[in-house]
């Protein structure tokens, strides 16, 4: 569904509004769930589409998951769930997903049982430890989830047909799209400005507003996850590298030293980072063997410690091992620096919501950045109504087909405001940047000659119709299908 609008005949902004709905999701726990009592299969009907109870509490208990793994299962039980409305959350993404699907049916969308074969076989949760989908672990996902392999298929299957209606509307540029992005490529407009930065307002709060505005958002404030970690080093000493140990290593590994160009450095100039190489390659079996030790209790840590989840302490490829591990694993040594560190994890700590103090200095950066905002806005429309008090300008007329900084702004903030002026019907309109907002007139404009920069416009015309997805079809479709709801309190 494709609306075309023309503004000034300068322009034309081609809007598709689409919206999915995904279910799947690893690591499910299945806490949620919701009791009906209703002896129906469905607690609605959207158009000719049911939305059943099993479908439902399928995508409840995700969500509920998504939230407890965010928090804590020590932090969110089925009240908190409740009070931040995860009932009517769940029902607003079915509702959607049926006003979807009612058009998928209209327009003959269908899938096949191998296409969704094919799509559950993509879920690793459903794998061995060879690759390959095992039929007792379906079973027990299954299981887990209160679900019978029909219904879990056919929850899959919306989702498919969803996705191929999605796919259907994105159309490929069409040549009166692409006539309309040249027209806008080839229109110059002159310009005054003025910028009206954050540093120009002055705000204040006081404490009763900020704890207001954290009661309202707390949950938004929560601690890091932490992870209590005890690890033992495994360090070199007493190792002597031989000159002929360093050149024979390199000879063999030459391929890793190789600089920004691509060419290959010499053993000379590359002697450092050979003999790390070569130490930690040494130093590994006698890692392996400190792992078994401190294992057995043989070895008594280096540090004990409690540290929040990615702290520079350890590399990366540690923390994505700490992340995955089970409570009391010790993992395989990771090297960190020159040295090999086996990590034993103790216990991880859920995050938790701050209190008032804790989350206080983040709540009142965020809250003056909002009065900021509303109190630049509030100028900003004064200043529309009064074009004369813009007092920048610039000389040379701006054109979407050259790159140009704007005085004042960034390089970033330049091309989105230059974007954003050919994006607009009016003459005099303003845009937020970075630091602020800008207002703007459009004093002159001028066709130029057919730019020969232009190009192929498919990506930049793609780029318009993803960035303009929006609600507008689902408010149609809701229009369009009538719905019958069977429970109180879902919308």
């Amino acid at each position: 569904m494709i609306s075309w609008m023309q503004h000034n005949n300068k322009y034309l902004v081609i809007t598709i509004w689409v919206a999915t709905i995904a279910f799947i999701g690893a690591g499910f726990v299945g806490w949620g769930s919701v009791n009906f009592g209703v002896k129906s299969n469905s607690i609605a009907k959207v158009g000719d589409v049911p939305v059943s109870k099993v479908k439902y509490q399928f995508t409840y208990s995700n969500l509920y998951n998504q939230y407890a793994q965010k928090l804590g299962a020590n932090n969110f039980d089925k009240e908190k769930a409740k009070s931040l409305g995860l009932e009517k959350k769940a029902f607003r993404n079915l509702y959607n997903e049926a006003l979807l699907l009612n058009m998928a049916n209209e327009y003959g969308v269908i899938v096949s049982e191998k296409e969704v074969a094919q799509e559950i076989e993509k879920f690793d949760i459903l794998k061995d430890k060879d690759g390959n989908i095992d039929k007792s672990i379906y079973e027990n996902f299954l299981r887990a989830r209160g679900l019978k392999a029909k219904d879990f298929e056919s929850i899959i299957a919306d989702e498919l047909r969803v996705r191929k209606l999605i796919t259907l509307i994105h159309a490929k540029p069409l040549p009166l799209e692409k006539k309309a992005m040249e027209s806008t490529f080839n229109i110059a407009d002159k310009i005054r400005y003025k910028l009206l930065k954050s540093s120009d307002v002055n705000v204040s709060v006081d404490q009763s507003e900020l704890k207001s505005y954290w009661e309202k958002n707390r949950i938004n404030y929560l601690t890091k996850t932490q992870y209590e970690l005890e690890w033992l080093v495994t360090k070199a000493e007493n190792m002597n590298l031989t000159k002929k140990d360093l050149e024979d290593f390199y000879k063999e590994n030459s391929f890793n030293y190789i600089d920004k160009e691509g060419k290959l450095i010499d053993f000379n100039s590359s002697i450092e980072s050979v003999k790390k190489d070569l130490t930690l390659k040494k130093l590994k079996k006698q890692a392996i063997l400190d792992r078994n030790r401190f294992k057995k209790g043989k070895l008594a840590a280096t540090k004990r410690s409690i540290i929040d989840e990615g702290n520079s302490t350890l590399p990366v490829e540690a923390w994505k091992l700490i992340k995955s591990a089970k409570i009391d694993s010790y993992l395989k040594p990771q090297v960190v620096g020159n040295r090999y560190y086996t990590i034993h994890l103790l216990k991880k700590i859920d995050p938790k919501e701050m209190s008032f103090e804790e989350a206080k200095p983040l709540v009142e950066k965020e809250y003056l950045q909002i009065k900021k905002s509303k109190k630049l806005e509030k100028l900003a429309k004064s200043l529309e109504k009064s074009p004369e008090k813009l007092t920048s300008s610039v000389n040379e007329f701006l054109t979407l087909s050259k790159f140009q900084t704007i005085p004042d702004l960034t390089p970033q903030d330049s091309m989105k405001f230059i974007r954003y002026i050919f994006g607009s019907a009016k003459k005099i309109d303003k845009v937020t940047v970075s630091d602020g907002v800008v207002v703007y007139e459009v004093v002159e404009q001028k066709l130029l000659e057919k730019s020969s920069t232009v190009g192929t416009l498919d990506k930049e015309i793609a780029a318009i119709k993803t960035g303009e997805l929006d609600s507008n079809l689902l408010k149609e479709l809701s229009q369009k299908y009538s719905t019958q709801l069977y429970v109180k309190g879902l919308q």
